[in-house]
């Protein structure tokens, strides 16, 4: 064979071996994303049996589950009313979170509880633009970053707690920064520490977060997003790289994979996941049957009957007068001996219908006040009522908490006309409000000291001696109905909206 040949017959031995390239190694991960369940009702056990299940089969099934707890769960609700979120971690230690997010409603108790909650946990809390006074860093007990290691992979986390919060929470001493600046710094810091990925898990749109994600700096970002902000939440589940969480819907699951040794190159699928399809997990169940037993034997009294249908819908007694507001606020009328009271319709929680002829219980009502939230009494001129109802309406088309449930006045608006001047006519007692007079309100200590952008009642006078044995509002309704025992609270038309 000449000298030719052979290397014709050398290069055509070696043709297949090059010309047949092997297949990449793809590598996988499951994310499972779960928030906003701060209910362990009997009804449903707040899902935690059935996220349970989820998890349990999705370990079994791949050891490369990664789970991320995005908080808005602490508070508020009954039994948190009485342990300020501790049973929610003790139920989430069996649960086993990668990572916690701290959302506003982790602060239903204020800073110092929320360390104690992070001190109970076996799992990390992370928030990314807290500052603390007092630690010159972050509230104490909570990461600013995380980086968690699965398999092979390193996926670092941001988290951003919305500014509102501490107007929202009354925070008295931690600060939530704008967190532009941080974001950026906090991947420079990621980076450094090897993550090969970066999620970032937030609340409200920023419009500098879809260049972040544009740019891979986020390879993708994880929303907790309330049930009032649903129809705008569509608009960002449309947008690539962002899965949204809600009070509807609780639980998402991601399946990730990516090319060995090249994790920038991600596909992420959502799975088709109804988490009612899982039955519950026995062992959490019983964990939560035996809380539900405790708060039974302490709430399951039946204190009145109502004689007409009444609801708390959030979209209701956020943007309209209730009947349930009607007597929350009359019962604090009452109790205070004041001129007239008002409430806001954030306070009012819990997001349910009662027929008529149902009993109520003192459950029921801490369920509708789960917040320690306790009356206060005032006196406060014209000038300030008309401010406040000002900010009552101020943005009723974005369903805010700050909506009034009104006793003792009656007022009209129209949302025609710009914040800060929709106002038409308001009336104390069936006179014209007079700016100049003084009256007494009865409301609460968080509304007193600016929560929900009542700034006007902060210079209020406080009518109630140092000394005083302070009432919850829940207990003050709780007296009003045993005291009456058939309620037949209704609509009055305290609140007009007028757009001609």
């Amino acid at each position: 064979m000449s000298q030719m040949s052979c290397w014709m017959l050398i290069t055509l031995l070696l043709l297949p071996i090059h010309a047949v390239a092997e297949p990449a190694i793809q590598k996988h991960l499951t994310l499972i994303f779960a928030s906003n369940m701060p209910e362990v009702g009997a009804s449903n056990k707040g899902s935690y049996p059935k996220l349970a299940s989820l998890l349990e089969k999705s370990r079994q099934e791949d050891e490369a589950t990664l789970f991320v707890f995005g908080g808005s769960s602490l508070g508020p609700s009954p039994l948190s009313s009485l342990d300020r979120g501790s049973h929610i971690i003790d139920i989430l230690n069996t649960l086993e979170p990668d990572l916690m997010n701290v959302s506003k409603r982790e602060f239903s108790y204020f800073e110092d509880e929320l360390t104690l909650r992070s001190y109970e946990a076996a799992f990390p809390f992370i928030s990314s633009n807290l500052y603390d006074p007092l630690t010159k860093g972050n509230l104490e007990g909570i990461n600013t970053n995380i980086i968690i290691d699965k398999g092979d992979l390193r996926l670092g986390f941001i988290a951003i707690l919305d500014e509102d919060a501490v107007q929202e929470y009354l925070l008295q001493r931690v600060q939530v920064q704008e967190p532009q600046n941080l974001i950026n710094q906090q991947i420079k810091q990621l980076e450094q520490q090897g993550a090969d990925l970066i999620v970032l898990i937030y609340s409200q749109e920023k419009d500098y977060y879809q260049s972040l994600l544009d740019s891979k700096k986020i390879d993708f970002a994880l929303k907790i997003s309330p049930y009032v902000d649903d129809m705008m939440s569509e608009k960002s589940e449309l947008l690539p790289k962002r899965y949204t969480l809600s009070d509807v819907k609780t639980t998402l699951a991601l399946n990730l994979t990516w090319p060995q040794n090249s994790p920038k190159n991600l596909s992420i699928d959502e799975v088709n996941l109804d988490l009612n399809a899982y039955a519950e997990n026995t062992a959490t169940a019983f964990l939560i049957d035996e809380y539900n037993k405790r708060l039974n034997r302490l709430l399951n009294q039946p204190i009145g009957v109502l004689t007409h249908k009444i609801t708390s819908q959030k979209l209701l007694v956020r943007t309209q007068e209730t009947a349930l507001g009607n007597f929350i606020t009359d019962a604090m009328k009452e109790a205070a001996h004041a001129d007239i009271a008002f409430i806001n319709g954030g306070s009012i929680r819990g997001n349910k219908s009662y027929q008529a002829n149902t009993p109520l219980t003192r459950g029921d009502i801490i369920r509708e006040l789960p917040f320690r939230t306790r009356l206060a009494v005032v006196s406060i001129s014209g000038q300030q009522l008309w401010a406040a109802l000002e900010n009552s309406v101020s943005d009723v088309e974005g369903v805010k908490g700050r909506f009034l449930q009104v006793s003792g006045l009656t007022f009209s608006y129209s949302t025609n006309q710009d914040s800060g001047k929709r106002l038409q006519s308001v009336y104390v007692n069936g006179k014209s409000l007079k700016l100049s007079q003084q009256y007494t309100l009865a409301t609460s200590d968080y509304l007193i000291k600016g929560g929900d952008g009542f700034t006007s009642l902060i210079s209020a006078q406080d009518l109630q001696p140092l000394a005083q044995n302070i009432p919850l509002l829940s207990d003050i309704v709780i007296r009003a109905i045993q005291n009456q025992q058939v309620i037949n609270t209704k609509l009055e038309s305290r609140i007009v909206r007028i757009n001609p």
